[in-house]
């Protein structure tokens, strides 16, 4: 019978043992829960610093993109207005060139009547002096 009583004991002394084991456990279990949650804020306020640093990039991107796309448009008006200017330019100067050849065709025209005439009148004068 002393052996019931010892094992009883022990078991007791196994129990208490075991229990101690058990609410390090538990106290372990609860700091992982406790550091868990902890890193679970951190990350929630980091995710919230990223987004916040994402939509500020957004806009200041969006903002860039207005400017480029502001300044291009303005470069293609420009160049489009160079453009009308300079085909302005060349068609004055077509339109000048066409009244030089006109007035220049005009003036061959002329000359060639007057070579005709003159070669008429040098053959009439020729006929009367009797030159052949």
């Amino acid at each position: 019978m002393e052996g019931s009583p010892s094992r009883s004991s022990q078991h007791a002394k196994t129990m208490g043992g075991s229990q101690a084991p058990i609410k390090q456990r538990v106290k372990m279990v609860e700091k992982s829960i406790q550091d868990g949650k902890t890193e679970l804020n951190n990350n929630k306020k980091e995710m919230q610093v990223l987004r916040s640093e994402c939509a500020t990039l957004e806009a200041k991107n969006k903002e860039t993109t207005n400017e480029i796309l502001k300044e291009i448009l303005e470069d293609i008006a420009n160049l489009d207005k160079d453009f009308k200017k300079l085909v302005e330019m060349d068609n004055n100067e077509v339109k000048f060139l066409q009244q030089q050849l006109f007035q220049l065709t005009q003036e061959k025209t002329k000359l060639q009547q007057s070579v005709v005439m003159l070669d008429t009148r040098v053959a009439n004068v020729e006929n009367d002096v009797g030159f052949e």
